[in-house]
């Protein structure tokens, strides 16, 4: 699952993803789940057995923590606005980091890379300008605090179903689910299944560049990007991201694209830091030597059989969707022939096909890479809405549900469509 470089047919359609989104899904990824169990651990219990530590829920708790209450060291002293990183003559563009350098996070995964914890300050800074914008309505602090943060949830929420699921969801998955609000699973307790954690919104990994601009001339390439948990400290000025060149319209750039989502990852995944994988071993019983896993794609793959998924073809079947045939499945992935389809047949895999690379795949052959297929569109989707109409307070269950809120900026009142629309207006929060 190596991505060698080598040339793609000139008849497959170019990427037209903007290279933000990749990170954005990162961000709601860890706002709804978080698994610190080891790869070991999952050989050894149950899937049942294994805790999710965060809320199933599009509630930020990556920014908010707690609250005031119960993460008084994410918030000023006010006990209303989210402390962020100290402020340039641009405005702030980091997150808070203490005297000794460490990160004032709720969640240390958003500051895994550069972009990540650059699009974590500013949703904190968006929920402080909701506080300005509140501030005379609400005297009591607590309230101002309620106000500010539904303002932004529901901004957030309208930019994950709106923006970030329809632009990378089939478009017959997304219109049944979100706009017919069809859904085929009937949920007795909600709570994020192992086939979206583990798999279906794993596809984000396929999106990663193996290089980005932060700004005009100034390249970083993935492993400086990403600087792990270990990296403390404030990011330096010269690294504040122009938002331009991660979303098109959202600052004078041209806007770079996603990779494709396919089965080939940028070669940088085929050997993952210490700092980025975890100090415990990742050992598992089929890990040969005993040795730490590096290489992403196989850690990955490792977990999905320790945690039982399904198959892609099984789960085909129970979505009701057309299986991957055995020429799609061994389709090389661009001009030059690769091994993967020898190792589908050698290992049995031609009919029991690993659930993440069954997604990838189906992305790859049935999109063009361009967006994810039906079966990982499909637990997403019913994944997220589900998430969003058990949770009452969401944008969703919501009368204003209709539309994005209203922010009150100081060339006119304005509401947020899309991603562009508010990393454009990033640096007036």
């Amino acid at each position: 699952m190596l991505d060698d470089g080598s040339r793609v047919s000139e008849d497959r359609p170019e990427i037209v993803v903007d290279a933000g989104y990749t990170y954005f899904g990162q961000l709601v990824a860890h706002d709804l789940t978080k698994d610190v169990s080891s790869l070991e651990d999952a050989w050894r219990h149950d899937p049942e057995q294994l805790e999710n530590r965060q809320t199933p829920r599009l509630d930020l708790s990556t920014v908010y923590g707690n609250g005031p209450t119960g993460s008084a060291d994410l918030y000023e002293g006010d006990g209303v606005r989210l402390k962020v990183g100290e402020s340039t003559a641009a405005r702030s563009f980091d997150i808070c980091t203490a005297g000794n350098g460490a990160h004032v996070l709720a969640d240390d995964r958003n500051a895994e890379n550069m972009v990540l914890r650059q699009m974590t300050a500013v949703f904190a800074r968006l929920h402080n300008f909701a506080v300005n914008q509140f501030r005379a309505e609400f005297k009591e602090p607590a309230m101002l605090f309620e106000r500010a943060r539904q303002q932004t949830l529901w901004q957030y929420q309208w930019l994950v179903c709106r923006d970030y699921l329809a632009t990378l969801l089939d478009p017959e998955v997304y219109r049944e689910v979100f706009v017919r609000r069809r859904s085929t699973i009937r949920w007795k307790t909600f709570s994020i299944p192992i086939e979206f954690s583990a798999a279906a919104m794993r596809f984000g990994h396929a999106m990663v560049r193996p290089n980005y601009l932060f700004a005009f001339g100034q390249e970083m390439k993935l492993p400086e990007m990403l600087s792990g948990t270990s990296n403390r400290g404030a990011l330096a000025k010269d690294l504040q991201i122009n938002w331009g060149l991660f979303f098109q319209g959202a600052g004078p750039a041209n806007t770079l694209t996603t990779r494709p989502i396919d089965t080939r990852l940028a070669p940088q995944f085929q050997r993952l830091r210490d700092d980025l994988i975890g100090a415990a071993p990742a050992t598992c019983p089929h890990a040969g030597d005993g040795k730490q896993i590096s290489e992403l794609p196989v850690r990955t793959l490792m977990r999905g059989a320790a945690l039982r998924l399904a198959t892609g073809q099984t789960a085909a079947r129970v979505l009701g969707e057309q299986v991957l045939s055995e020429a799609e499945l061994t389709r090389p992935c661009g001009e030059r022939d690769t091994q993967q389809a020898r190792i589908l047949r050698e290992a049995g895999l031609i009919r029991r096909t690993p659930l993440w690379y069954y997604v990838l795949k189906e992305s790859e052959v049935r999109h063009n890479g361009n967006r994810v297929g039906r079966i990982g569109s499909r637990i997403i989707a019913e994944t997220i809405s589900a998430a969003l109409k058990s949770d009452p307070g969401s944008f969703v269950n919501a009368a204003a549900g209709k539309s994005p809120p209203m922010w009150r900026f100081s060339h006119g009142p304005t509401q947020l469509f899309g991603l562009s629309e508010l990393f454009r207006v990033a640096p007036l929060l």
